[in-house]
């Protein structure tokens, strides 16, 4: 019985989690991070109650200390996070920060599960991995458009800064600023989910960084950096209505990430001999 409802509770909390994260993702695609509802806490609230029961009833099955277990201390480190988010949203108005919280959530769960329960030996099926590099290339692939939007936004806005004609500028051929904004943004918000994807099911390869290979770590470590650098961006035009240079100064940093993520897809095969 108790293996079941480990299994339960986990296909829970992703289940939930995953449902928290689409609804805060599409509260700050539509702009409504003023007025939000209380949908998208309620889920994340019911993923991190699944999530919890998953880590006491696997804590059991495994007869792990949980003190003892880097698995437990993710978890818990999360669940508290949730918890407080919970407590803080309405007084501190921070309800778009679930962007954030709801797919750490995800991510900590998913890989709590196959860390804890992978061996050496296991092999994922192709599809599975086909479907984690579709979503981080697509994902990625849109990214690096919203970077190019940025750069030509950051040129533009200095071209007016130094005092170029406004007839210069209707004749150099880049779109206006406001243009420029707007499709960064875009660009953002279409590849945001794929990348949370990608990450979400890259978990499922990380006890490969026990081996040390490099082309992994950088991988791994680049990834995340990119996702947390665009959901910032995002959470922040939302929240504090970034936008413009800062705006674009945070896409160009994702960007930068996604070309290194980019790199070490294309030389993995050369490196690896």
């Amino acid at each position: 019985m108790s293996p079941a409802l480990s299994s339960v509770s986990f296909a829970a909390a992703v289940l939930f989690y995953a449902a928290a994260s689409t609804r805060f993702y599409l509260e700050i695609a539509r702009g409504k991070t003023q007025e939000p509802s209380t949908t998208g806490a309620l889920l994340l609230g019911i993923g991190a109650a699944a999530h919890a029961c998953y880590v006491v009833i696997a804590s059991f099955i495994a007869h792990v200390c949980p003190v003892h277990s880097v698995h437990f201390i993710l978890s818990m480190a999360v669940l508290f996070a949730v918890f407080m988010y919970l407590v803080a949203r309405t007084r501190f108005r921070i309800h778009a920060l679930g962007l954030i919280i709801a797919p750490l959530g995800l991510v900590v769960t998913l890989g709590t599960f196959f860390l804890g329960t992978a061996s050496p030996d296991a092999r994922l099926p192709a599809s599975f991995i086909g479907f984690h590099v579709f979503a981080n290339l697509v994902g990625e692939a849109l990214f690096l458009l919203a970077g190019c939007a940025a750069i030509m936004y950051l040129v533009q806005e200095k071209r007016l800064k130094n005092k170029k004609t406004l007839l210069l500028e209707k004749h150099s051929g880049l779109p206006p600023l406001d243009s420029l904004d707007k499709a960064v943004h875009r660009f953002l918000i279409a590849g945001f989910p794929l990348l949370t994807l990608g990450v979400a099911t890259g978990t499922v390869w990380a006890k490969k960084l026990e081996d040390g290979s490099t082309d992994e770590i950088l991988r791994a470590v680049f990834g995340y950096l990119t996702w947390l650098l665009i959901a910032g961006v995002l959470l922040l035009r939302g929240v504090a209505g970034w936008r413009g240079r800062r705006a674009a100064y945070g896409t160009v940093a994702g960007f930068a990430c996604a070309v290194v993520v980019l790199l070490v897809y294309v030389f993995r095969p050369t490196a690896g001999g």
